[in-house]
């Protein structure tokens, strides 16, 4: 008889390795990657080349290179790497030889992007640390940015690093961020995100411009309308395709779309994307790095963009005449394209692994891995392949993500959980999550919720929660946890809830106002008050203006919409884990959790992890991973189930 495969476990953490997104070589028969593994218990980031057939080979041995970028000739890889703990610019020539350092940054170096010609290298770079115990004097908001702490008045720069001899020189004014470079045809001409709003920490305003960089001419491109991102040129160098959200008060809550402007700014630009209502897929405001940019197909005619259609992936081909879009493929990545325009590489994602490096040919939307980074996952007890239910509600479908044990639950039921997804305006997908599939494995129903105001079912169901945090998604999930019961999946008495960011605030919402529902939670990344949260989050989110004002203005809203308002109903044992260092949601979110429940008396612990920051469950040091799956599991286990502590 053989062997019953073992769950996965916290410790496997150890053993996932996660492939970042792939630049395809001009000629398209090769990409370059960053592999993400530890190393004696410490992530390290190095550089991997696969071949269209899967043939692979690591590129770099050192721990610490990633974002790489192929020289339009195909013989050259940039990147940028930490080495000895200091910054530089790198590139390797792969017909042999070691990575020359060219240049060297006291800052942080990111995305590089070569000319046309070969010839140069642009690349964003943050400025230099000052002395950690000098004063710190703060004029402006944003001056904090999670994973990265303190930045005062720091800034990302737009550099231009000339490829023989590495000198560099940055452009633009020195007051304003830059990011996101992106090279003209001719090669003189370069698009960038920055503003020049005297209040830019004020609003949610980012504005692409083309520089001549002879010249020193700018070129505004869009109307200090919103947030824009990502620039992309058309082959003939006229025109310019990047992502905007059409709402200057907000960064996070409101779609991306695809829009199209003159190069010279002849004209005010368009959007190409709105009647298909979705928003792009995996982006964040600057200075956040996500997603990528659109890319032109071969005649100019279409753009390819990756949307994000109720939690899916799809590659998106929409036409620049505004006549219509249409799917390429699905559950992929940004693509990186070759020289002809017909080949890309993306990631592909699947429900029983990591992301995988993939081909994809652009004309017919074959997608085919060509790596195999996990294998070992195919001995291990996963879920059951994710099964997608919908549940009504007083304005449309919710729909939730299912994933079930191998095993029959009891008559009557087994032990289930709901998860709440951060954001508000995110979305859960049939994708490979570590702690959904240990959850499964220990016997849990792991039921992931898009309430009402989550991403990839249009702007007006997005908006369904826009200055009123909490209410329907706690219907939506009492709706969930009542459905599951009565199908028989769910036993009333073990329904535990969790979730990580907004999903710790759902989580919180729903202890204090469905007592009766559930019986035990896991809160991660939290929010409890929205006083302070306002007042504390690293103000490169909008939450003031997503509350529809400020905490003076609108008190009463501030105060009913906070969980922290609803302590005295909370009953459920409560789990807090949270970074130390996060400075999206600022400690004393977990702080205000665990002080009024313990005054109370009731069931509580709270796990604080020094040094970590708001992602630590999945990007963390590998003990705080590590030891965070496990206290999850074992909390569970106690109150579902009434299991011992691991």
């Amino acid at each position: 008889m053989s062997a019953i495969p073992e769950p996965l476990r916290p410790e496997d953490l150890a053993r996932l390795a996660g492939a970042g997104r792939p630049a395809l070589r001009p000629q398209g028969d090769a990409a370059v990657y960053t592999l993400t593994h530890f190393d004696g218990g410490e992530r390290a980031t190095d550089l991997v080349w696969v071949s269209a057939s899967g043939e692979g080979r690591w590129l770099t041995h050192d721990g610490a290179s990633e974002d790489p970028a192929w020289s339009p000739d195909g013989v050259r890889v940039a990147f940028v790497s930490r080495r000895g703990g200091a910054f530089g610019l790198y590139v390797l020539d792969m017909r042999g030889g070691e990575a020359l350092r060219l240049a060297d940054f006291a800052g942080e170096p990111r995305q590089p992007v070569w000319s046309p010609d070969g010839r140069h290298i642009a690349l964003e770079v943050l400025d230099p640390a000052p002395d950690p115990l000098a004063p710190r004097v703060v004029r402006r908001l944003r001056y904090n940015v999670n994973g990265r702490a303190f930045i005062g008045d720091r800034r990302w720069r737009v550099v231009v690093v000339d490829a023989s001899d590495g000198t560099a020189r940055a452009l633009g004014d020195a007051e304003f961020h830059h990011f996101s470079p992106a090279w003209a045809p001719d090669g003189r001409r370069l698009a960038l995100v920055t503003t020049r709003r005297t209040d830019w920490d004020l609003e949610w305003v980012w504005d692409v411009y083309v520089v001549d960089i002879p010249l020193d001419r700018w070129t505004r491109l869009t109307a200090s309308d919103g947030v824009a991102l990502y620039p992309a040129w058309s082959p003939d160098g006229t025109r310019v395709a990047f992502l905007h959200n059409h709402r200057p008060w907000t960064g996070t809550t409101s779609d991306y779309h695809l829009f199209e402007a003159p190069a010279d700014g002849s004209a005010p630009a368009r959007c190409l994307s709105h009647s298909l209502d979705r928003g792009a897929a995996d982006v964040y405001e600057p200075p956040i790095v996500g997603g990528g940019p659109p890319a032109y197909a071969a005649d100019g005619q279409s753009v390819l963009w990756l949307a994000n259609d109720r939690g899916v992936r799809v590659l998106e081909a929409t036409a620049c005449d505004g006549s219509g879009t249409r799917p390429v493929a699905r559950h992929v990545g940004w693509p990186s394209l070759d020289a002809s325009r017909n080949r890309g590489a993306a990631l592909v994602y699947g429900p029983d692994r990591p992301p995988e490096v993939a081909l994809l040919s652009l004309p017919d939307g074959g997608v085919r891995a060509i790596t195999d980074l996990n294998p070992w996952l195919s001995g291990r007890s996963l879920a059951r392949p994710p099964e997608t239910i919908v549940l009504d509600s007083p304005h449309g479908p919710v729909e939730a993500v299912l994933w079930r044990p191998r095993h029959e639950p009891p008559r009557g039921g087994g032990p289930a959980l709901v998860q709440f997804h951060g954001g508000p305006h995110g979305a859960f997908g049939p994708y490979f999550n570590p702690l959904d599939q240990m959850l499964a494995g220990a016997g849990y129903l792991v039921a992931n919720l898009n309430y009402r105001g989550s991403a990839g079912y249009g702007q007006a169901f997005a908006d369904l929660v826009h200055a009123d945090w909490g209410p329907k998604e706690g219907e939506d999930g009492a709706r969930l946890i009542d459905h599951l019961c009565r199908q028989g999946w769910a036993r009333p008495d073990a329904v535990g809830v969790y979730g990580i960011s907004y999903g710790g605030f759902m989580t919180n919402w729903m202890l204090g106002r469905y007592a009766g529902k559930v019986r035990a939670g896991v809160t991660i990344s939290t929010v409890a008050s929205l006083f302070t949260s306002a007042y504390g989050i690293d103000h490169w989110e909008s939450i003031a203006t997503d509350m529809g004002g400020r905490p003076w203005e609108i008190p009463d809203y501030y105060r009913d919409h906070s969980p922290a308002r609803y302590l005295p109903d909370m009953e459920a044992p409560l789990l807090i884990l949270h970074g130390e260092e996060d400075m999206t949601c600022p400690l004393i979110e977990a702080e205000i959790l665990f002080v009024g429940l313990r005054w109370q008396g009731k069931t509580v612990e709270f796990v604080r992890y020094p040094g970590e920051h708001h992602s630590f469950l999945r990007a963390g040091r590998l003990g705080t991973m590590v030891d965070a799956h496990r206290r999850i599991l074992a909390w569970f286990d106690r109150h579902l189930r009434g299991g011992a502590t691991t």
